[in-house]
């Protein structure tokens, strides 16, 4: 699953979880059987208290920003809702063709399992690869994170080359598939001593 929709989902999770939460923790308050049992340093709302009775609400809608302000936050938070439940189903890319008759491949698997191969290559610690694709014709951004001390780029992009990357080609044939490589190297800190 993509990494940005699981902290989104955390995100509205954690911060729905705390309204239910602080609603929940406001209402137990005015209860009778436990406002007698706080602490007298406690800041414990009256009992029989509402969050917004109904004379502060006629105050509120006196103000001429009050109906606009709802209706504009409403709106927000109901396409808020609406574009996440959509996210949620979203598929995983666009389908691929295959070397045979009526085969589709998700370009977000074929991406992975290009990035798990790669990274199975010897002188690669990391790697990623993106996969987006044309109607005609598809391009692969492979990006590689060298191993530290020292691998050289010249052999590992042959080993990609003639591995991972062909294999996505041959799966992908006819169809064209173009690369582009981005290699890098993780810097070495180097330790002081004092």
């Amino acid at each position: 699953m993509n990494p940005l929709r699981n902290a989104v989902n955390r995100a509205v999770l954690a911060l729905t979880g705390a309204a239910l939460l602080a609603g929940g923790g406001w209402l137990a308050l005015t209860s009778d059987a436990l406002a007698g049992r706080l602490p007298g340093w406690w800041p414990a709302p009256d009992a029989g208290t509402v969050l917004l009775d109904r004379g502060g609400l006629a105050d509120l809608r006196t103000h001429g920003w009050w109906t606009p302000v709802v209706v504009a936050g409403t709106a927000c938070a109901l396409l808020l809702c609406l574009a996440s439940l959509l996210a949620q189903f979203r598929g995983g890319g666009r389908r691929l063709p295959l070397a045979g008759p009526s085969l589709t491949l998700r370009s977000r698997a074929l991406a992975d399992a290009v990035a798990r191969r790669a990274e199975a290559t010897e002188g690669v610690d990391r790697a990623q690869v993106h996969l987006p694709t044309g109607k005609r014709r598809s391009r692969a951004r492979v990006r590689v994170l060298l191993e530290p001390g020292g691998a050289a780029p010249g052999p590992v992009l042959q080993r990609l080359t003639r591995g991972p990357l062909d294999e996505a080609r041959a799966s992908l044939a006819p169809h064209p598939l173009s690369t582009r490589v981005r290699m890098s190297v993780r810097p070495t800190r180097e330790r002081r001593a004092r």
